[in-house]
């Protein structure tokens, strides 16, 4: 009876940490899950206000880690997700979480009996967090650009319009980037990067860029940019404008330069490589002719 109560007062401890230990560990895996977010974005985009599109953007953030939403199935709705008419397309995102959604023609009915739209983004179950959903509301808007010539100082005049009712009222203090249009930004053409429009819905921006490079005929292409705007999305809008220095392009492709192909290769340095080339191995070939000499005046001595 004693060796019974001495076993289980030996067993009796390492179970009761056990048990307190189940409970810790079963914690610790369920603060990691926690700690994993998603983050998911909805933007609306305008093109010269005529082309509409989506960006979705999904990321999974971890403790050490922003891991993207790659591979999973997306679904796309207008204004209402319940209804199957609303459904604008399955999509799946790229390895970078992304997917382009473009709306179809076939909603065109229903983008005009509207002001405001939401656009409703469904993702796969993702993990252990279940079905992921974002949206995004927006207001109809037209982002325009014109010209005009004061006291022969050019400037740039934009104009933001809302539409209320059946009509296109203008709208103030809305932030637009402007400039000359280049390959990945805007390069600006007064002091400030960016103009906000008054009470009229207008910003007058002073081009004062004495020259800049544009075509064969001097044109450049000016733009306007609204980014991630609360109501609006993102807008853009471009204009061909003369206001550049007329510039020619010769291409040269084809012709012998130094990153041309090989059959291309300048004159001067194919001859310096086959001067090089020949004097090395020249070089070379006289001193073995020399000693097949030495060796055949030896054996005739």
């Amino acid at each position: 009876m004693k060796t019974l109560n001495n076993l289980f007062k030996s067993y009796l401890l390492p179970v009761v940490i056990f048990a307190f230990a189940i409970p810790s560990w079963a914690q610790k895996d369920t603060a990691e899950v926690v700690k994993k977010k998603p983050f998911l974005s909805l933007k609306y985009y305008n093109i010269q206000n005529e082309i509409h599109y989506l960006v979705f953007q999904g990321m999974l953030k971890s403790k050490t880690n922003l891991e993207p939403l790659a591979k999973r199935n997306l679904t796309v709705f207008l204004n209402d997700e319940t209804e199957a008419s609303n459904k604008i397309g399955s999509f799946v995102t790229d390895f970078e979480g992304r997917a382009n959604i473009q709306i179809p023609v076939a909603f065109a009915d229903a983008w005009k009996q509207s002001n405001q739209h939401k656009f409703i983004a469904i993702l796969d179950s993702v993990d252990e967090m279940g079905v992921l959903q974002t949206e995004t509301e927006i207001t109809k808007f037209k982002l325009l650009l014109d010209t005009l010539n004061e006291e022969d100082v050019r400037k740039i005049k934009i104009s933001c319009l809302e539409l209320t009712d059946t009509l296109w009222t203008p709208v103030a203090d809305v932030e637009v980037r402007v400039g000359i249009k280049r390959l990945s930004s805007i390069l600006p053409v007064g002091e400030e990067a960016t103009a906000t429009t008054d009470s009229s819905g207008t910003a007058i921006v002073d081009f004062t860029i004495d020259s800049i490079p544009g075509d064969a005929q001097g044109m450049i292409f000016i733009a306007a940019k609204i980014e991630d705007n609360d109501v609006y999305g993102n807008l853009s809008y471009e204009m061909k404008v003369p206001w550049g220095n007329a510039s020619s392009y010769t291409n040269p492709y084809g012709k012998r330069s130094l990153w041309a192909t090989g059959d291309k290769v300048p004159m001067w340095l194919l001859t310096l490589a086959c001067g090089i080339i020949f004097s090395v191995w020249g070089t070379l070939i006289y001193l073995v002719l020399q000693l097949f000499k030495v060796r055949k005046l030896g054996l005739k001595a």
